[in-house]
């Protein structure tokens, strides 16, 4: 886990983060006033922050899952084991350089199964996931205007997939293998997006006194 999320940030939570960071935000045509998202799915679009080449932070949409593994159909959403060859090795630069350094805002995230079980992080609206991005071009699918059902086309995407780790108490329960990396403090979320590998030492799970169980409903109230 996780493959499912919600997020309800606004450009005006972006340019909060943004402000505790020392930076200011930059947003696009689709970012200026991102709707709420009740759930995002892989291999669909949603707000990312990243380092903009003038020190600003961009408020950008991207779709998520990194290019699938050769021999496999399905993209990679969540990145775990930094040791293996494909991460050490194969695409080091998207895992370790600033410039493909991200924040993926949210507000809840579960597994995508029948009654899903949403954990949050109480009292923070949108907190992020420690994320990583990268431009590539091929096939993914899109909503053509006018119809109803998606269809793949070729086109340049920003990409962005997200750490995960060994579940806390909280999550444990339900999911027993991983959960999200979360990144809360200002400190770690500006060490993050700094790069290097010294700042992999992120990949940890949030302590279980910061993570809790919501009902499900939507949207949660503040």
């Amino acid at each position: 886990m996780c493959n499912y999320y919600r997020q309800s940030g606004t450009s005006h939570h972006a340019r909060r983060l943004a402000a505790l960071l020392g930076r200011t935000l930059r947003t696009t045509p689709q970012t200026d006033n991102p709707r709420p998202q009740d759930g995002i799915y892989p291999d669909q679009d949603a707000p990312i922050l990243l380092n903009g080449a003038d020190g600003a932070l961009e408020l950008v949409r991207a779709r998520w899952g990194f290019p699938a593994v050769p021999g496999q159909s399905a993209p990679i959403t969540n990145i775990r084991n930094l040791k293996s060859q494909w991460w050490r090795d194969v695409n080091r630069a998207w895992i370790t350089e600033a410039a493909y350094r991200c924040l993926v805002p949210f507000t809840e995230f579960a597994e995508p199964v029948r009654d899903p079980t949403w954990f949050a992080v109480p009292g923070v609206e949108v907190a992020c996931f420690a994320g990583v991005w990268r431009p590539w071009r091929g096939e993914r699918l899109v909503e053509p205007p006018g119809q109803k059902r998606r269809a793949r086309e070729e086109r340049d995407w920003r990409l962005y997939a997200f750490l995960t780790t060994e579940a806390n108490a909280v999550v444990r329960p339900i999911h027993e293998k991983a959960m999200p990396v979360i990144l809360v403090d200002p400190a770690e979320q500006a060490e993050w997006l700094g790069g290097g590998t010294a700042s992999l030492r992120l990949q940890r799970p949030l302590p279980s006194d910061q993570l809790t169980i919501v009902a499900a409903s939507w949207p949660r109230s503040p």
